[in-house]
């Protein structure tokens, strides 16, 4: 904001000034609009600076510079998949495991994080999981009740990290709590309950046509209903993470469950080598649009089309993450989270299709429970350039940022491979720097403990005081409650 005031007074000031006084005023269709995108015909005299302007002005639809059904993308996909197995397999080899101490049964997990290579890369709290989620709540709050245009515009790099960072602890969460599957099933399905039935009370409230619209009254709640369909199918992964760190090898359904994946991952990677991209309507796309549906349902409805890409993309994540926990050496485990990440990134920048990054959050959800297992090799290399040197990377992340660029480009990819590159590399480098703890902070006064409960009710509530309240209002009551779970938290501490 500095900066940006700075320059202004710079260019107003008469020594700066590249207009003169006497300039007449733009005309009524030349003046700046700030609630205006900018167009491509606006950015033509741009259209040659590629580092400074985009091509891209404004994301959405489906057209892209190589689509689905080019031969470049169905090429480079199977090369992807046999590069990466092959990767995974490099992994395998002569094991340096490190034995448990004698003690180990009776030692928490967190007393001494480095006796193992599968370790997790910080003793003590992940703070800076505490602090991501509530963050990103934070950011999920800006985005739903009125402030679309702090998205839309990537204010604060928020497409970069908000959602990406939701869906990493949570994978990292998966992996830390020590409850059976159905607990965690249970307890999901309470949040789930509780925040439809606060969209559901809105929506009666503002007499919403909820019956034929439904979809939108869940609204924020697929986000939970992701994590009720991941918890089952990441069980197998997750326990042989935990037999892999415990010294033992995985067992025999492991395999299986690699096989299965392996399996289904291979017959849609053939689907889609065959011509099944997802390019052209399919029966279940054409039903939807034929029968009188909701427009949430319609508009999601065409991700179907592209079943084959995001099972190879979901089901080879889930796959390459088995393979690795039944062959690769201790010694080499923080290799695979690399290889998952290129896996993932690849695909996001040369095979683009729009609302692919549905399947690119589920992977890092998957990314999430390897890296915290199996930190990336060079963790704590990376965590100390980035905590010496974080402000020549802020310089470098704003000049990637790309500001002409206007939408949800998280969701709805760039056109051009260049631009699309430069999107994910922010996003790539955020997620590298938040897996590798470089972002981690401190909580002295243990705030995270209440805000956490606040960032939960938050997340149930906040729709159903935005619709109620409208824009502001909804955001502000939603914020106003952070006092409510303070005073609640000192009072339960004196009572204790």
């Amino acid at each position: 904001m500095i900066l940006n005031r700075l320059a202004f007074l710079a260019w107003a000031s008469p020594a700066f000034s590249l207009v003169s006084r006497e300039s007449p005023p733009l005309a009524p269709e030349q003046a700046y609009d700030p609630n205006r995108a900018p167009s491509e015909e606006s950015l033509r005299e741009f259209s040659g600076d590629w580092l400074f302007h985009v091509r891209t002005t404004s994301c959405h639809g489906d057209a892209f510079d190589n689509g689905t059904y080019t031969s470049v993308s169905r090429t480079f996909l199977p090369m992807l998949c046999l590069g990466s197995v092959g990767l995974i397999l490099c992994t395998g080899g002569a094991s340096k495991r490190v034995d448990p101490p004698p003690d180990a049964e009776n030692a928490s997990a967190n007393d001494s994080p480095q006796s193992s290579p599968q370790s997790p890369p910080a003793s003590g709290r992940l703070w800076h999981v505490d602090f991501a989620r509530i963050c990103a709540v934070m950011c999920v709050i800006f985005e739903h009740c009125g402030g679309m245009s702090y998205t839309h515009r990537n204010v604060g790099f928020g497409l970069w990290w908000a959602l990406p960072y939701l869906y990493l602890t949570s994978g990292m969460s998966s992996m830390i709590s020590k409850s059976s599957m159905w607990g965690y099933i249970f307890r999901l399905l309470l949040v789930f309950a509780v925040g439809v039935l606060a969209n559901l009370f809105a929506d009666v409230v503002t007499r919403r046509d909820w019956r034929h619209d439904f979809g939108n009254t869940i609204f924020q709640m697929f986000f939970v209903v992701m994590l009720l369909i991941m918890a089952p199918l990441a069980e197998p992964l997750r326990l042989a993470l935990r037999d892999r760190a415990a010294g033992q090898s995985v067992g025999v359904s492991t395999q299986l469950m690699a096989g299965w994946w392996g399996l289904l991952a291979a017959a849609a990677l053939a689907a889609f080598v065959r011509g099944y991209t997802g390019d052209s309507p399919d029966i279940v796309t054409q039903t939807f649009q034929d029968e009188k549906v909701s427009h949430w349902i319609q508009f999601y409805a065409p991700v179907l089309r592209h079943t084959p890409i995001i099972l190879v993309h979901v089901g080879g994540t889930l796959f390459l993450s088995l393979l690795a926990t039944i062959i690769c050496s201790d010694h080499l485990s923080g290799v695979v989270g690399w290889v998952l990440l290129a896996f993932t990134y690849l695909q996001m920048i040369v095979i683009p299709w729009d609302q692919d990054s549905f399947a690119h959050l589920v992977t890092l959800n998957i990314l999430g429970m390897v890296t915290y297992q199996w930190p990336l090799a060079g963790s704590t290399k990376i965590a100390a350039w980035v905590q010496a040197y974080w402000p020549f990377l802020l310089m470098f992340l704003c000049l990637d940022s790309m500001p002409d660029m206007w939408g949800r480009c998280d969701v709805h990819s760039p056109y051009s491979t260049w631009e699309r590159f430069r999107m994910f590399l922010g996003e790539f480098i955020l997620v590298v720097c938040f897996v590798t703890g470089a972002f981690t902070p401190s909580d002295p006064n243990n705030i995270t403990s209440w805000l956490g409960h606040w960032s939960l009710y938050a997340y149930c509530f906040h729709v159903m005081w935005y619709r109620l309240l409208g824009s502001p209002y909804g955001a502000i009551v939603t914020f106003a409650c952070i006092p409510v779970f303070w005073l609640l938290s000192r009072s339960q501490s004196r009572t204790k």
